[in-house]
């Protein structure tokens, strides 16, 4: 009967010692998978971080983007109304042609007028004093003496 029972108490040991085991295994299972837990929360917040800030950054992009648009725009829309007020009577033709000439070779004759036009400028004397408009006149009197010039130099 000894015998069963020491053999009784070591099944028992046995057993215990097992359980014990079993449950440090059981804990062990259980820490990792609240560790694993609390890192796929940690991920899923960095990763909902990340999207809002790249959510963020193409907002503010799109928007600057058409900020920049609409002052490309007011800017093409100032320099179209500068030019069409710069514009004489006479030159509106003249640069339609140069436009359709831009790639090719300027004659002598294109190149004249060219900057004949340039030098010609708006009057806008409805406003001056009578020194400058007969300064004005003058600079006009001398230019078209230039042309008439070229005129003679060229054609005669």
């Amino acid at each position: 009967m000894e015998k069963d029972l020491t053999e009784l108490q070591t099944l028992i040991e046995a057993h215990f010692e097992q359980r014990k085991k079993e449950e440090e295994e059981l804990i062990g299972l259980k820490d990792r998978i609240e560790r694993r837990r609390s890192e796929r929360a940690e991920q899923q917040r960095v990763r909902a971080e990340k999207e809002r800030d790249r959510q963020t950054r193409i907002v503010e992009e799109r928007q600057r983007k058409e900020d920049e648009e609409a002052k490309k725009r007011a800017d093409d829309e100032a320099k179209k109304k500068k030019v069409l007020s710069n514009m004489g009577a006479n030159f509106g033709g003249f640069l339609a042609k140069a436009e359709q000439r831009r790639g090719k070779r300027m004659t002598g004759r294109e190149i004249k007028r060219k900057t004949l036009a340039d030098r010609r400028a708006p009057l806008g004397i409805e406003n001056m004093r009578e020194d400058a408009s007969l300064k004005k006149k003058n600079e006009g009197h001398s230019t078209e003496c230039e042309s008439f010039a070229c005129y003679n130099y060229l054609f005669l």
